[in-house]
């Protein structure tokens, strides 16, 4: 399937959209912070291998590039019906997996992302630092989420506390 062009002023307004900067867009799309600076001025073309990397990592984090039509311009907006993050996940717990807070429907909600999920997705071994599962999450946030938006749908695996849990199986239904 190919993709529709891109502007360098839309991944700027991607960025925006996030409240990412520069160096962080370079960091998650592991590009360097000149190529992100060179896209965004027009120095580089927006058709590069690195500004694949950049669209890629903004998609995941829920920017989506509109393409222009005879009415108006390019743009970028959020995908809707995915759940938002307030607050990201900064440590593993040992007997949980991976704690981190959404917003959904106007409601607060934590999330724990076991931590046999993130070691499948990103082929760890168990024994890896809690920096390595924030990476795998960082890389496939895009569909943990969409998998939540899911659970909640199905009004599954929430305890007591109202707290989602995102295990193995729901992720085989991907």
């Amino acid at each position: 399937m190919q993709t529709s062009l891109i502007i360098p002023a839309q991944i700027r307004a991607g960025r925006a959209l996030l409240e990412w900067s520069q160096e962080q867009l370079a960091e998650k799309a592991a590009v360097a912070l000149s190529s992100v600076r060179d896209t965004e001025s027009q120095k580089r073309p927006a058709d590069s291998a690195a500004a694949a990397a950049m669209r890629h990592v903004l998609e995941n984090d829920g920017v989506v590039f509109v393409s222009g039509d005879t009415q108006c311009g390019p743009g970028v907006r959020l995908v809707a019906g995915r759940p938002n993050i307030i607050r990201r996940p900064t440590r593993l717990t040992a007997w949980v997996g991976l704690p981190f807070s959404i917003e959904w429907q106007g409601k607060e909600i934590t999330v724990l992302v076991s931590k046999e999920v993130l070691e499948d997705m990103g082929g760890l071994a168990g024994i890896e630092l809690d920096a390595a599962y924030i990476k795998v999450f960082e890389a496939n946030v895009g569909i943990i989420l969409d998998v939540i938006k899911r659970i909640i749908h199905d009004q599954g695996n929430f305890d007591k506390e109202g707290n989602l849990y995102v295990k193995s199986k729901d992720m085989e239904a991907q």
